[in-house]
Parts: structure tokens; sequence; C-alpha cells
């Protein structure tokens, strides 16, 4: 399995990884000096703001991933000590994105004991985001849509570099995006952040199958029915895609759901042992109503299947999209997969936000799919290929993952995890399965019981009609 001819294959694989989750290794770096390296250390091809960018080498810092030099940002501490939010950073400008393009914005951070950001909770205190941003000028203009993630925080891990990436999908409109990396302050505490390795991709998604009537919440909340506290939204941070997305929060009544939902009937595909695919994206973020730290909050996508009356469940699937462990201010994908029991007749694809205790806080969803990918008792996936593999869902995950697939035919098969590099990191099934559709979880732990650590992780399934290969993101 460690032979430098499977490497090669799994090389291959990445390449032809695509969509929104496309592997960014495939494509060219946008960024002008990637890695802070040019005349011995700068910022050389980047614009900066504030006095917080600095510059880490041999002789000032010393710390950097690769090469000789990296990044490193902290508060400019302006009016101290009287707090006063402060924004700093640096970035990159690109004219005439392709609208419906997926561009990606990763790289690899650090935060030293040395030089540690203190807090309790991300949202109040020191933070560094990485952050995808489209305008509609060439230059100055308003913001259209964006997407960003935490990369440096009291929360980070210490004295070793982290895998990021956050995506964004360019918005009709659009005439310029931007890769930027800001440091917010919201008080005047101390710490820094260091970035080395930085990368921006652009790609073509694929855009999935879906029976959904305004599955991306464009202008309003038309095609959907709704429960509780549902509202469109139609702010630039709280939306993926242009025009809108839906918001939902409490009720403040634990015996009550606030939800979106959309029913099926008569439809062709909807039969005795149709399996379903939902997806949906989520977004919890402290620019408003925040779930994090102790707030019991969540919200789940749910399919069920209903008997004639449209009233009694004969079965259902669901899956936790948002709650106190999502990534704060990041668009996140998930998927769940349903079975048409026996005497379906009606259909249901829900996002349902439940509140325990009646606290605070919102979560937004947009771009929500619906599609049939299979049959049990017949051939669920095309002839030609044999075999369906899923994107994992939750990704990004800590510390669980699912990983779904379909077979055509029975037949032995393998399923492994592998690093970028192509070396084993866990195997996690390995024998002969029926036809139809299976699924296996891996805990994020390597094949010496140890925890992996957090970045990108290819998963492959190997069958004896060929082999597929996804990536996924573990966050510790």
């Amino acid at each position: 399995m460690k032979s430098t001819c499977f490497r090669l294959l799994i090389a291959a694989a990445i390449l032809a990884v695509s969509a929104a989750g496309s592997q960014p290794f495939a494509q060219t770096n946008k960024l002008t000096n990637p890695g802070f390296e040019d005349s011995g250390g700068s910022y050389n091809g980047w614009f900066t703001f504030g006095s917080g960018p600095n510059i880490s080498t041999p002789g000032t810092d010393n710390i950097f991933r690769t090469g000789a030099a990296a990044s490193k940002i902290y508060g400019e501490f302006t009016g101290c000590p009287i707090p006063s939010f402060h924004v700093g950073g640096f970035g990159q400008a690109f004219a005439s994105p392709v609208v419906g393009n997926v561009f990606t914005l990763g790289g690899y951070s650090y935060v030293s004991s040395a030089d540690t950001i203190p807090g309790t909770n991300t949202c109040e205190y020191n933070r560094l985001i990485a952050k995808v941003v489209f305008f509609n000028a060439t230059s100055g203009g308003s913001e259209i849509s964006s997407n960003e993630i935490v990369i440096g925080d009291w929360d980070t891990p210490r004295d070793q570099w982290s895998q990021f990436s956050v995506s964004a999908v360019a918005p009709p409109g659009t005439l310029r995006v931007e890769a930027l990396f800001l440091f917010l302050q919201p008080a005047c505490d101390a710490g820094s952040v260091f970035v080395d390795d930085t990368w921006f991709y652009e790609s073509t998604p694929v855009s999935p199958a879906n029976i959904l009537a305004n599955p991306s919440f464009n202008t309003n909340l038309t095609g959907w029915s709704t429960m509780g506290n549902v509202y469109y939204e139609g702010r630039s941070f709280a939306r993926r895609t242009p025009t809108g997305s839906a918001k939902l929060y409490s009720t403040f009544n634990p015996a009550y759901n606030s939800g979106v939902y959309q029913m099926f009937t008569g439809l062709a595909e909807l039969i005795d042992g149709s399996i379903w695919k939902m997806g949906a994206w989520s977004l919890t973020t402290c620019m408003e109503s925040p779930i994090y730290g102790t707030n019991d909050n969540y919200a789940v996508a749910k399919i069920v299947f209903f008997a004639g009356d449209g009233t009694t469940e004969l079965g259902s699937n669901e899956t936790v999209i948002c709650d106190n462990t999502a990534p704060l201010g990041t668009w996140t994908y998930h998927e769940l997969i349903g079975t048409a029991p026996p005497g379906t007749v009606y259909m249901g694809a829900y996002i349902l936000f439940i509140s325990p205790t009646s606290q605070g806080g919102a979560v937004w969803v947009d771009d929500i799919s619906l599609a049939r990918i299979g049959l049990t008792d017949a051939e669920p996936v095309p002839p030609a290929k044999g075999f369906v593999l899923h994107q994992n869902v939750p990704n990004p995950f800590n510390p669980t993952t699912r990983i779904d697939f379909e077979m055509a035919k029975s037949g032995v098969v393998g399923l492994g995890v592998y690093d970028v590099a192509g070396r084993l990191v866990a195997t996690l099934f390995e024998g002969r399965l029926e036809a139809g559709a299976h699924h296996v979880m891996w805990n994020g732990m390597t094949a010496d019981g140890v925890k992996a650590a957090s970045g990108v992780y290819l998963y492959v399934l190997k069958t004896e009609a060929g082999q597929d290969t996804h990536r996924m993101v573990l966050l510790r």
C-alpha cells in the first residue's frame, strides 16, 4: 500500500477530484510571494494595512514552516488601555473572477506559547481570520459575499503548524475577489499569529442534482414552509451565495422548534427502497448571535418518509449541521442519506433549529439540495462505474465523520485514509460486501491508535470495478 506506484495513483486521484471540495493542489496558485520569502522576507505582492503585519525570520522570531520567512501579525493596541476594536491585515486582490467558480484560500498558521493569545471564547478576544471576499467593483466598491475561517485564537493548538482552508463561490456581479488575512482585536490583548505557505486556487464546481424549489433562498423563502422563527436574510456576511439565505433562531420554548421544510409526493423517483441524499450549508458567526461555548442550541438537516396520510412517520435520518463546536464565521457543508421504507408516499426535507434550554443564538442555511442517488433493490449506481463514493459528513469534522458509498454488486472492498503525500493513515474496512448502500465511521485515529493531526486527508475506496478518492478536513 505504501509503494511508490500506489502513491502515484493517489497523486493522480488528487488531480481528478473536482467541485467545491476539490483538491487545491491540482490548481495554479494565484498568490504572489505565498511564503513571504521575497527579498529575504517581505510582503512583496501583498497589500498591508495597520501596524500589525510583520515578518518572522531567523534574525527575529525564527518561526517559519518552510524557507526562512513567514508572516507575523498582531494587534495594534491603538487607544489602549481603553479597549477598542481594531483590524489590521494583509491580502491580495484579483480582477474579473469567473462567476460560479469556487475560490479557495489556504495555508498554515501557528500560535507560539511564547506569545500566546489569551481568552475564553473566540468572539470576544483576539483572533486571526482568513477570508475570501467578492466585490462589485475593480477597486473599492461594496462586498457582495464572503466566507472566512478563524486560523488563530485562544483555542488554537500551540507550537505547531495547522493547515486551514476556506472556500467561497463567485456570485453574479463580481468584479474583484480578495484573499485576506485579518487580525481582529476587540480588546487590548497580547498575542500574535504566524502564517506561511499560503495558496489561492480557482476551480469549477459541479452543481448537485436537486428537486428542491428555491434551494438558495433567492430574494425570499418562496417554496419553503416555515415554523417558529425563520426569516429571509440578505446581508452579505450571512449568505453563502446571493441573493439570500434563511436565518433560524430559537422560539425560546423547548417544546417548539424553528425550521424550514418542503414536502413531496407523487414523484416517480419516490418508491420503496429509493436512496436520497440531502446536502446543506450552514453558518454561525461572531457577527451576530453566535452559538459557541456553553450554548446548547443546534440545527439538524433531516429527511423524513411518511405513509399516505402524510403524518405517520415510517423512517427518517438526520445529521447535526451546526452546534457549539462549529467553526465560527465559516460556511460548512453537510450531507445525509435516507432510504424510503416500504409504504412511503410522502417525503419531507427539513432544516430544524433546536433549543433545549431556550438560549439565544442563530444559524443561517443556504444552498440546500435533495436528490435520489439510487435504489436498494436494484443497481444503486451506474453499471459502467459499479460504485459511488460520497463526500464524508460532517466535513470539516472533529472527532468523528461518516463515509457513505454504494455498490452495484457484491465484491471485495478496501477503504483507507491517506495523507496528501499518499501515506496510509488508517484502514477503515477490508473485506467483502454485498450490493447496496454502506457506510463506515472514522474517529480521527491513526492505525497506531493516536490522534491524527489537523489537516487535509484523502479517503480512497478500492473496488473490483476501480477506485475513487475524496478529500476531508480534520479540525482539532
